[in-house]
């Protein structure tokens, strides 16, 4: 009699939706808005952008729902009082 075959069988894929971002770091924040770390610091001290939280690891993050409500905001009202923005605007 023939020795039974043993054949492999993929496992089963397991759908798993991406969970949406809750926090943001520094980091991320210099790659959305290119931008070093420092200005990114820099900025929040002078309120130019959301305030970042501390959470209780220790660690500072930006909420995202408020840096993507900025970054939607910033990109609806540019600030035409800036003659060097409105130029690359062309306007």
């Amino acid at each position: 009699m023939a020795a039974a075959r043993m054949t492999y069988t993929q496992p089963a894929q397991v759908a798993v939706e991406a969970r949406p971002l809750a926090y943001v770091s520094a980091k991320t924040m210099a790659g959305l808005l290119d931008a070093s770390e420092s200005t990114i610091w820099d900025w929040a001290r002078k309120g130019l952008i959301p305030k970042p939280v501390k959470l209780p690891s220790g660690s500072t993050r930006w909420r995202w729902a408020e840096v993507d409500r900025f970054i939607a905001g910033a990109a609806e009202s540019p600030d035409d009082s800036d003659p060097i923005l409105r130029a690359s605007r062309g306007r």
